[in-house]
């Protein structure tokens, strides 16, 4: 009778347990489906800008070419590996609590894959700061630098304290980590957009020639809504943890974070056709020096070298070295 006692007891305080703390897992699981999702619809987008960059630039230095190419795949690899940690979750684990108290090996595996994701597009970055850099002054480039081995670093640290935490409920003993890596990544992009922009501004007050202004001006367009918008991203993430460090919220925007930085730097590489045929309207004179950065191989086969015929209308030429001067600066390599 006494052990019939006792069991019935731990069986009632068991189910006021389940009651208190499993909704809450659910609706925890719910806030991961939902950050999927959009994920998910992000991914779809990255494939189609990825498609569009390498149909309309064919030509553009290897290293950006090499770059995009990894982080999609590396894009492909976080959908993936999340995926794998929600159908752990919700379908394998449906009716089996005991499993939703530790961390299944995809989830750590996909912050990994997320912190490489926004750090190799913070170099990407840093490499076309540097190469404006080369034409202003070298100051600026290597702060840069050091905000991007700030971000590693960081990425680093959260990571290994990730891989020490053996269930969810151990997240609070790494919040200092958490703290670190989010607000160093909101302060690297929200530097990088400021540095580039100071850059380009310093080239338009160098330039008299309406359609290379329009140009940089569009730049500095993209350059501000993409640092603005991973910036932000970040600080949420950073907030959501501040305000509701149990709910797990933050981890959910975290899914969307990288597909934010691959959209970002695709949509500024996609853009330079339509800012090139906005500034090629006015047909200014010439391109300024500072424009100019990178050769491109050929985009209109190999020319030749003994001339037929000179008889070249002023304003060809005039297009001409115009379009090459801006496009340059497109190039961002």
């Amino acid at each position: 009778m006494l052990f019939r006692y006792h069991w019935r007891n731990r069986c009632r305080r068991f189910s006021q347990y389940r009651q208190l703390i499993f909704p809450r897992w659910e609706r925890r699981l719910v806030r991961f489906m939902s950050a999927a999702t959009i994920a998910a619809v992000f991914y779809g987008i990255t494939i189609l800008q990825t498609v569009i960059y390498y149909k309309r630039y064919p030509n553009d230095p290897w290293l950006f070419r090499y770059s995009v190419a990894v982080l999609w795949i590396l894009d492909t690899l976080h959908v993936a590996i999340s995926t794998h940690a929600l159908y752990f979750y919700m379908i394998e684990s449906f009716g089996n609590y005991l499993p939703l108290f530790g961390i299944i090996w995809s989830f750590p595996l996909q912050l990994v894959v997320n912190m490489l994701i926004v750090v190799g597009v913070q170099a990407l970055y840093a490499i076309r700061i540097w190469k404006l850099g080369l034409k202003f002054d070298m100051v600026l480039p290597w702060l840069i630098f050091l905000a991007v081995a700030a971000s590693f670093g960081t990425g680093i640290y959260v990571i290994y304290d990730m891989y020490t935490l053996s269930s969810f409920f151990d997240i609070p003993n790494i919040s200092i980590s958490i703290y670190i890596v989010f607000s160093t990544l909101a302060g690297a992009d929200f530097f990088i957009a400021v540095t580039m922009c100071y850059y380009l501004h310093k080239g338009r007050s160098m330039t008299g020639f309406s359609g290379t202004i329009k140009i940089i001006v569009g730049l500095m367009r993209l350059v501000v809504i993409s640092g603005l918008a991973t910036s932000a991203c970040s600080l949420f993430t950073l907030v959501a943890y501040i305000a509701w460090p149990n709910s797990l919220i933050f981890l959910a925007v975290d899914f969307i974070l990288p597909k934010l930085y691959i959209n970002s730097l695709l949509a500024m590489l996609n853009a330079r056709n339509a800012q090139m045929r906005e500034g090629a309207q006015e047909r200014p004179v010439d391109g300024p020096k500072f424009l100019r950065f990178a050769p491109h191989t050929s985009r209109s086969g190999p020319s030749d070298s003994t001339e037929t015929s000179v008889d070249i209308a002023l304003s060809e030429m005039e297009r001409g070295r115009s379009h090459a001067g801006t496009e340059d600066m497109m190039t961002f390599a």
